[in-house]
């Protein structure tokens, strides 16, 4: 039986983030997405469907070690709309043949800043909900078969 082996399936262990240069020592999880806005086409009694933009959106959970929050907050409330590049990369050592699986967002906002969110006993995960413009997604390596 041809085809991928289990070995060969990627692991987020190996992942690692940059936030304009700065690399992420505390990565806990990164999620980026595009979303497909669309707006309803009837024809005849079908219900199809027609693009209408995109809208590129995601979450980088880190755990907290630093107050990453006040530089930010700074910005903001001087009434900067400060923007960032992140770059998310993964390089699983069973990935096949060695490649690694990189991407380069640019024009990112953050649309949520935690503050203070922790509880006794627990560690602090922050979570930094952000969008940016799917034109400034780029993939720099891709993983192939």
């Amino acid at each position: 039986m041809g085809g991928i082996k289990g070995n060969r399936t990627l692991t987020g262990t190996w992942g690692e983030v940059w936030v304009d240069g700065e690399k992420i020592f505390v990565l806990q999880k990164i999620e980026i997405k595009v979303e497909v806005n669309r707006e309803d086409v009837q024809i005849g009694m079908d219900v199809d469907s027609k693009m209408t933009g995109l809208k590129g959106s995601g979450t980088l959970s880190v755990k907290k070690a630093t107050t990453r929050a006040k530089t930010v907050m700074d910005n903001l409330t001087a009434g900067k709309d400060v923007r960032c590049q992140i770059i998310a990369k993964l390089k699983d050592p069973d990935a096949l043949d060695g490649q690694i699986e990189r991407w380069s967002v640019d024009n990112v906002w953050w649309n949520t800043i935690p503050v203070a969110n922790w509880e006794t006993g627990t560690p602090v995960q922050d979570d930094w909900e952000f969008g940016f413009t799917p034109t400034d997604l780029k993939n720099l390596d891709e993983i192939t078969s």
